[in-house]
């Protein structure tokens, strides 16, 4: 019998030790567990800030862009306006021309 009694404290000692050992597993996969996803937090965050930096630069590279399509439209639309103007002068010169031969 007092054998019984010391294989069972023996058993529950080493049955606390297991719980112990098994909540300080518990408690280390559950900062390993914390610690990736804080690292995939980080790795999110520095994308998105790539991401951000790379979507200035196009929104600065379009607005260039912009502008300078608007001048040169703008350019080309002043040269048809004095093109006209001149197609207009020759044809009135012509006409001139034409009336003084007559």
């Amino acid at each position: 019998m007092l054998n019984q009694i010391k294989r069972k404290k023996e058993l529950e000692a080493r049955i606390a030790d297991l719980e112990t050992s098994l909540s300080n597993l518990k408690k280390q996969l559950k900062e390993e567990t914390t610690q990736e996803h804080q690292e995939g937090i980080d790795h999110l965050e520095e994308y998105l800030d790539e991401v951000n930096h790379r979507y200035t630069n196009l929104r600065d590279f379009l607005q260039i862009v912009r502008q300078e399509l608007k001048e040169l439209f703008a350019r080309k639309k002043a040269a048809d306006r004095k093109n006209k103007d001149l197609r207009e002068v020759i044809k009135e010169k012509r006409a001139d021309s034409k009336r003084k031969h007559q």
